[in-house]
């Protein structure tokens, strides 16, 4: 159709409207493309992993050795090993826990290098990489070298944490290792721990019986006058749980961002088509009258949007397609996983083809419909409408406003969505600007306030057996681990502690301070249960597997660990324990305990280190995140202002003929749209926080704790001159465009 001949000359005349439609369609396919490949293939990889290296159901500690493991195995067809397991520090400050090779389950995989061949060892390469260690070097443990034949990973080691209450992993300073079952024996150090696989758990679906076998299990196990320690599901270990959380919330953001882009895109480009249709309304008239058919001239108006849509898809989707593999070697670094294969899905790449092709063709039909519901004559005539009052103009009264000031409100009024199109995109761009400091003011908060004016000791020591009288050195403290009864999958650790404890320093919700002689819950265990002061908790013990029950007297306003504590006499009491007995001590200076007696050691400068490393890349993607919403904010601001200009084009070639001079000028048009970017800013702050509430609660709903979300109020003031400036600078870029505007214009619309 001759007609098409038309739409190049015009998105040329318009390029720059045409291409913030454009940029942002990019965009928002690169973030699809990407975050959806990485999806699927993380989740894919972690299966496969899974399943080909036998990751465990449960490990756990015994009191004793067991004695009949292949009878347990035929009789509850279950797959059972013992591992062994001993921290070794090769520097200060710095831990490497050394397992031995099993072959049962979780067996390790080579990442790089080659397999252990006895008199060598593997590491994680996270923890090689920090330390500077590479293939061939030799690591002396316990007096005897071994050489570093490679990388691995473990099952059940996926994010390599040091103890079951820590929240990041650190590589500098913690990572494990594995070598040969006879290497092992030989060095005499650490214990033993088992590990347990129902044969035949492939699916989600099985986790119910499977959980009835192990709790037989566990029941059997007691019959062997044996005591389970500590029983560690999978389903309760962080270091295999953290992976899903992070998936589970990088699903959230590779829906929602997308389509919020996509959906400000629509609202762009329906006001370019519908200020383009209205000044063509002649043109379309003619063509009425000339013998084209409605649909022939929707067809042709459509292929704008298509236009856009197709080359902004096909972009978006290349560039996420290329950005894909090292983000995802990059995730394959923070959790420790092997990887097959990178599979390109096609039906995401189509997916982000056709998105905004889908959702930029709904939008410009409306718009066209809109436009064509005229008849000829109508449209011949300009669209035989003169221009009406709106609704919010006559109800706004001006009266005694200065001209300066009643214009520039006059504008945004006049063009409604225009105004909303500028006020969600800066909030958008706010949101993405404010993400990265809002995550560091929370971390921020949980180290600063929430832990270290709770802990107040240095040192934690939990033993591998039942310890009984009064402790020489340090304080005693049990922890042991339940479900609720309601709901196995939701662990609740509880902790026995003195009455009397100096290394536990809680206040209630008004910030007074609480009595540890009473049954106490944490913040993020009551934000998770959604409990109250006298609530009842019903949970079944994981070492006994017998109902227990538990009266809430206070909660405790912290956010690090989802925890219940109480008094340890009680505890003991509860489970039948000696009264006198305890699993664990806390200390303020380092307590001599021979490495076979301790089940795991942690200091609170370890976990203070972990929570720094976490901020550090965080840090890092602040840059990212800022540059993509200050080109967000840029795109949008610069589009609006554009629209501006070409709607008062004949207003400023007037005001030249009047003599106003170009910084007047500058200050009446560009400058009425201050109050919306502020606006804007403003309206984006609430809505961060309701995101990342819901996000925050997503990502933590497998670990213990809560994270809180908390703004400074620094960061506040640096986003908002951010966005200004971002404002000041679409403004500069628009000037000579304004100034580019002949005086001839105001004569030929008169004329017109």
């Amino acid at each position: 159709m001759v007609l098409n001949n038309k739409i190049r000359r015009t998105m040329l005349e318009n390029k720059s409207l045409y291409f913030g439609s454009f940029a942002l369609i990019v965009i928002s396919c690169l973030l699809y493309t990407m975050l959806n490949l990485l999806l699927v293939n993380l989740e894919g990889t972690k299966a496969s992993f899974e399943s080909k290296y036998v990751q465990e159901d449960a490990s756990f500690v015994t009191d004793k050795k067991l004695t009949r493991i292949p009878e347990l195995e035929a009789q509850f067809n279950v797959s059972l090993e013992e591992g062994g397991s001993f921290d070794y520090a090769p520097g200060q400050g710095n831990t490497l826990r050394i397992f031995a090779k099993t072959r049962k389950v979780n067996r390790y995989a080579v990442i790089e290098g080659s397999r252990l061949s006895g008199g060598d060892l593997l590491l994680d390469p996270a923890y090689a990489k920090a330390n500077h260690i590479q293939i061939g070097d030799s690591l002396s443990v316990g007096g005897k070298a071994f050489k570093v034949s490679g990388s691995m990973s473990l099952p059940n080691y996926i994010y390599p944490l040091q103890s079951d209450g820590d929240i990041v992993n650190d590589p500098a300073h913690f990572g494990i290792a594995v070598m040969s079952r006879s290497d092992f024996d030989l060095l005499h150090k650490g214990g033993s721990f088992y590990s347990v696989k129902v044969r035949g758990n492939t699916e989600a679906a099985d986790r119910g019986s499977v959980q009835s076998v192990l709790a037989a299990f566990r029941e059997e196990v007691r019959k062997q006058n044996v005591l389970i320690v500590r029983w560690t599901s999978t389903e309760d270990n962080l270091r295999v749980t953290f992976v899903n959380a992070k998936i589970a919330s990088m699903k959230q953001m590779s829906s929602s961002l997308p389509v919020a882009i996509l959906l400000l895109t629509c609202i762009l480009t329906g006001i370019v088509l519908w200020r383009m249709l209205r000044r063509e309304f002649v043109i379309v008239g003619t063509l009425y009258a000339l013998g084209y058919r409605r649909s022939e001239i929707v067809r042709h108006y459509l292929k704008y949007p298509f236009a856009i849509a197709v080359a902004g898809g096909v972009a978006g989707t290349l560039l996420g397609a290329l950005a894909f593999r090292p983000m995802l070697a990059f995730m394959l670094t923070y959790f420790n996983m092997p990887l097959d294969t990178a599979s390109f899905l096609g039906g995401h790449l189509a997916i982000s083809v056709l998105l905004p092709v889908v959702f930029l063709g709904i939008s410009g039909y409306f718009v066209i419909r809109k436009a064509l519901r005229r008849s000829p004559v109508e449209l011949m005539r300009g669209g035989g409408e003169e221009r009406r009052i709106g609704f919010l103009e006559r109800r706004v009264k001006l009266d005694g406003l200065k001209f300066t000031t009643k214009f520039k409100i006059r504008d945004q009024l006049r063009s409604i969505p225009r105004s909303v199109f500028l006020l969600l995109g800066v909030a958008l761009a706010t949101m993405l600007l404010l993400l990265g400091f809002t995550m560091k003011s929370s971390i921020d908060f949980l180290l600063k306030q929430s832990f270290d004016q709770a802990y107040k000791y240095k040192y934690q020591y939990m033993y591998r057996a039942l310890q009984q009288g009064k402790p020489a050195q340090g304080e005693a403290f049990s922890e042991l681990l339940f479900t609720l009864k309601s709901d196995a999958k939701q662990g609740i650790t509880v902790f026995g502690v003195s009455p009397s404890t100096r290394y536990l320093s809680f206040k209630d919700m008004k910030g007074n301070p609480l009595s540890m002689n009473q049954v106490v819950v944490t913040k993020a265990l009551a934000d998770k249960l959604h409990l109250k002061d006298k609530d009842t908790i019903e949970v079944i013990g994981k070492l006994d597997s017998k109902p227990y029950t538990f009266v809430i007297d206070s909660i405790a306003d912290t956010h690090v660990g989802a925890y219940l504590y109480m008094p340890l006499s009680l505890l003991n009491e509860k489970v039948g324990f000696p009264a006198d007995s305890y699993f664990g001590l806390w200390s303020e200076a380092p307590i001599r305990i021979p490495d076979s007696q301790l089940l795991s050691t942690t200091t609170t400068d370890e976990i203070k280190q972990a929570l720094d490393s976490m901020l550090k890349p965080l840090q890092a993607s602040m840059g990212t995140i800022a540059f993509l919403s200050f080109l967000i904010g840029l795109i949008v601001i610069y589009v609006v202002t554009s629209l501006i200009i070409e709607e008062n084009k004949d207003n400023i070639a007037l005001m030249k003929v009047l003599g106003y001079r170009n910084k007047e000028m500058y200050a009446l048009i560009l400058g009425g749209s201050s109050w919306m970017v502020v606006a804007g800013y403003v309206l984006g702050v609430p809505l961060l926080r309701l995101s990342l509430g819901a996000l925050y609660q997503s990502a933590t709903s497998s670990m213990n704790l809560t994270l809180p979300v908390t703004m400074d109020y620094r960061y506040v003031i640096i986003g908002f001159v951010i966005i200004y400036l971002t404002y000041e600078l679409s403004k500069l870029l628009n000037k000579k465009k304004l100034a580019r505007i002949p005086m001839t214009e105001a004569l030929k619309s008169r004329a017109e």
